[in-house]
C-alpha cells in the first residue's frame, strides 16, 4: 500500500493511490489539519482541543479527543502517521507525503540558489503548490484567526519576491494583470503597489503608473489616515521625473522579526531591596543578584539550565509569574524595571512593557482586548491579522509565545481579571505584574509585597537623588528626619530631594521646616504622593471611600475591629471585611492581627479626605466612637474586642 499524501495548501485532502481518502466529518477535518499544519511536531492535546471546539470545550475533552484519533486513523487506513505522545499528538510525515513541507524545503533551496534564475524557478515551482486559501473549507474560526494568517502572509512574501525576480528579467508586460489582482486582493500591501506602478512605467505605461500612484494614495489616506510609504513615494516622483525607476526593498526570505525591546529607562539612583530582588531574578543565576545589590543594573554570570536555553532563544520551562504589590509611591513600577533589565539577557525572544493604567490621571484602565492588540502588534503581528474577538486574540498571543522566551512586564494592573488573558502559556516566559491590590486571585509562582524602604536605604536613595555634595556634611539626624517626613516612600525620597536639589540655597533644617508646615503639599507635578493616593481613592467602590473617610477622623494611632465599626456604624463582621478591602488596596496596613493603621502619609491623605464629612455625620461618628470607648471603660477591660472577634 502507498503512503497518503495529504494537501493544506487549499482545501484539506488526503490522497492515496490517486483516490481521495474520504474525511468527511467536520471535527476530524479540524484535528487533521491542526496536525498537519504542525508536521512532524508535538500538538499539545489543549491546542488541539482549543481548535476542535473553542470556548464550547466539552466535560472530558481528552477522552473525546482520543475518540476522535482512533477515528481519524480508521478514515486514513494509515495508523504510523498520527502518532500518540506523551503530551498530544504528532502527524509523522515525510517531505513528499505533505504540500507545505515540500513548499518550505523549496523556499530553502531558493535560499541558497547560487544566482536568479534558479532562485526564480524554485520559487515558481513552491508557488505551484498552492491551490487556494490554507485549509479552506476547515470549520475552525480558532485555526482560521489563529493558524492560517502567518501562513498566508508567507505565501504574499514569496510572491512578491518571485515577481521581483520575474521583473529582473524584462517580463513586465505579463506581471501586470496578476499585479492588478494581487492589489486588489491584498490593497495594503504597498510593495505589490511599487511593482504593478513600476511594471505600467516600464511598458510605457506612465499615464497609468501615475493613475496607480493616486489611487493607493486616495486609498491609504480615506482608510488608514496616511500616507505612502517612502518608496512609494519615491518612485512617484521618480515618475514625474521620467527618471528610471527601481524597486529597491529586495528581499529573499521573510526577514527576521524584530524582537521588541520595550522596557523604559530605569531610575538612576536605585538602592536597596536586595530580598526582593531575589526573588523577582530566581533562576537567572547568582550573578545578577550581586550585581542587583550593588546597583550595576547587569547581569555579569550565567545561572541554571534555564539559561543556557535561554541564550538559544528557547526553552520548555514553564511561565514564571510575579506580582509585586503595595502602597502609592513605594516604588513598584522601579523595582520591576530595574529587575527586568537585569533579566533582558536570559530573554532573547524580546522584552514587553506595558501599562495598564489601573490609576491613570487621564485614561480609563486598558481594556484586556485592547492590551492584547497592544501585544501582538507588538511581536510582529500586522494589525489586520489581529482577530476581533477577546479569546481568539488570547490564544493566538500565546501561540506566538509558545516557543520563544519573553520578558513582559505588566504595570499598574486593576485586577486578577485584567491581566489573566495577558498571560503566556508556556515557553519559559517571564512576566511581572505592578499592582497596588493583592492579586490573590491569580496563581502567580511568587508574590512580593513592598513596605517603605528601611532608614538607611531611604537615607541612601535621598542623597544619590540629591547629588552627594548637596548634602555632604550634613548630621544623620537631619537626614533621618527628612525620609522620616517621606514616610520613607521612594516616590516621596525623589520628590523631596529634586526640590532640594533644585533650591541651591536651601539648607536641610529649611526643607524639614517645609516638610513640617501643612501648608506646602509634598508635590512635583504628577508625580505627587498626593495625586497618587487620589487616584487610588477614586478607584474605591462607595462604602470603601465612606469608610476611609470616617477611619480619617479617628486620631488613634491604630484602630480594632469593635473601635472602626463603632466610627463607620456598621456591624464587626461588614467592619472587617472593609478594613480587609482598604488592607488589599494598600491604604491601610495590619502591624498585628486585628490592627489597622495607616502609614503616615495615606493618614494625611485620609484626613483631607474626612474634610469632606458633614458637621452631623462627623459628630455622630465621633458620639459612636466615644461611647465605644466609654463602654470598654465601664466594664473596666482595655479590650477592644467585646464581641470576640479580636485576632491574637
Amino acid at each position: 500500500m502507498t503512503s497518503v499524501r495529504f494537501s493544506v495548501l487549499g482545501p484539506l485532502t488526503a490522497v492515496q493511490d490517486g483516490a481521495q481518502v474520504p474525511v468527511t466529518v467536520g471535527k476530524l477535518r479540524v484535528l487533521l489539519a491542526t496536525l498537519l499544519l504542525r508536521p512532524n511536531e508535538v500538538v499539545p492535546a489543549d491546542l488541539l482541543a482549543e481548535r476542535l471546539w473553542g470556548r464550547r470545550v466539552p466535560v472530558n475533552p481528552r477522552k473525546v479527543l482520543r475518540t476522535y484519533v482512533v477515528r481519524l486513523r480508521q478514515a486514513l487506513g494509515a495508523r504510523d502517521v498520527i502518532v500518540t505522545m506523551p503530551d498530544g499528538y504528532l502527524a509523522r510525515l515525510r517531505t513528499d507525503q505533505l504540500d507545505l513541507l515540500r513548499f518550505r524545503a523549496l523556499l530553502q533551496e531558493a535560499g541558497r540558489a547560487a544566482d536568479p534564475l534558479t532562485e526564480r524557478r524554485l520559487l515558481h515551482e513552491a508557488l505551484a503548490l498552492w491551490c487556494g486559501p490554507v485549509c479552506a473549507g476547515v470549520a475552525s474560526e480558532t485555526l482560521q484567526q489563529i493558524d492560517v494568517p502567518p501562513l498566508a502572509e508567507l505565501h504574499v512574501h514569496t510572491l512578491e519576491r518571485r515577481i521581483e525576480l520575474d521583473a529582473g528579467l524584462g517580463e513586465h508586460a505579463s506581471l501586470v494583470a496578476e499585479l492588478r489582482a494581487l492589489t486588489a486582493e491584498h490593497p495594503f500591501r504597498e510593495r505589490l503597489w511599487a511593482q504593478l506602478m513600476t511594471a505600467l512605467y516600464r511598458t510605457g505605461r506612465q499615464a497609468e503608473a501615475l493613475e496607480t500612484y493616486r489611487t493607493v494614495f486616495r486609498l491609504l489616506q480615506d482608510e488608514l489616515g496616511i500616507l505612502p510609504n517612502a518608496e512609494l513615494r519615491r518612485l512617484h516622483q521618480a515618475m514625474l521625473a521620467q527618471s528610471p525607476v527601481e524597486v529597491t526593498d529586495d528581499a529573499g526570505e521573510p526577514p527576521a522579526p524584530v524582537p521588541p525591546r520595550q522596557l523604559p529607562a530605569g531610575v538612576p539612583a536605585f538602592v536597596g531591596r536586595t530580598d526582593e530582588l531575589s526573588a523577582l531574578t530566581a533562576g537567572a543565576g547568582a550573578a545578577t543578584i550581586t550585581d542587583a545589590a550593588a546597583g550595576t543594573g547587569a547581569i555579569s554570570g550565567t545561572g541554571d539550565a534555564a539559561v543556557t536555553d535561554a541564550a538559544a532563544g528557547t526553552g520548555t520551562a514553564g511561565v514564571t509569574v510575579t506580582a509585586i504589590d503595595g502602597m502609592p509611591g513605594v516604588g513598584k513600577t522601579a523595582l520591576a524595571v530595574h529587575a527586568a533589565h537585569l533579566l533582558a539577557p536570559h530573554h532573547p525572544g524580546g522584552q514587553l512593557f506595558l501599562d495598564l493604567r489601573a490609576h491613570s490621571q487621564d485614561d480609563p484602565p486598558l481594556d484586556p482586548a485592547d492590551a492584547l492588540d497592544r501585544l501582538l502588534r507588538a511581536l510582529g503581528l500586522p494589525g489586520e491579522h489581529v482577530p476581533e474577538r477577546l479569546d481568539d486574540r488570547a490564544a493566538l498571543y500565546r501561540s506566538l509565545l509558545a516557543e520563544r522566551r519573553v520578558l513582559l512586564v505588566l504595570d499598574d494592573a486593576a485586577g486578577e481579571a485584567q491581566v489573566r488573558p495577558l498571560l503566556p502559556g508556556g515557553g519559559g516566559c517571564h512576566v511581572l505584574i505592578t499592582s497596588r491590590r493583592r492579586l490573590s486571585g491569580l496563581d502567580v509562582t511568587h508574590a512580593v509585597s513592598l513596605d517603605p524602604l528601611p532608614a538607611a536605604d531611604a537615607i541612601a536613595l535621598f542623597t544619590r537623588t540629591a547629588g552627594a555634595g548637596r548634602v555632604a556634611g550634613s548630621p544623620r539626624h537631619l537626614l533621618a528626619a527628612v525620609v522620616e517626613h517621606c514616610g520613607r516612600l521612594p516616590l516621596a525620597i525623589r520628590v523631596t530631594a529634586a526640590r532640594l536639589r533644585s533650591h541651591p540655597t536651601w539648607r536641610l533644617t529649611h526643607l524639614l521646616d517645609r516638610l513640617g508646615d501643612p501648608r506646602q503639599p509634598l508635590r512635583a507635578g504628577q508625580r505627587s504622593v498626593t495625586a497618587a493616593l487620589d487616584l487610588s481613592y477614586r478607584n474605591l467602590d462607595e462604602p470603601q471611600r465612606q469608610a476611609y473617610r470616617l477611619l480619617g477622623l479617628d486620631p488613634a494611632a491604630d484602630h480594632a475591629v469593635g473601635a472602626a465599626a463603632a466610627l463607620l456604624n456598621t456591624h464587626p463582621v461588614r467592619t472587617e471585611r472593609l478594613l480587609e478591602q482598604l488592607l488589599d488596596a494598600h491604604l491601610i496596613e495590619e502591624p498585628a492581627p486585628g490592627r489597622y493603621r495607616f502609614h503616615q502619609l495615606v493618614r494625611a491623605h485620609a484626613t483631607q479626605a474626612a474634610s469632606t464629612v458633614n458637621a452631623s455625620e462627623r459628630r455622630a461618628a465621633l458620639a459612636r466612637l466615644l461611647a465605644h470607648h466609654a463602654g470598654l471603660a465601664a466594664e473596666g477591660t482595655r479590650s477592644e474586642d467585646p464581641i470576640g472577634l479580636r485576632r491574637t
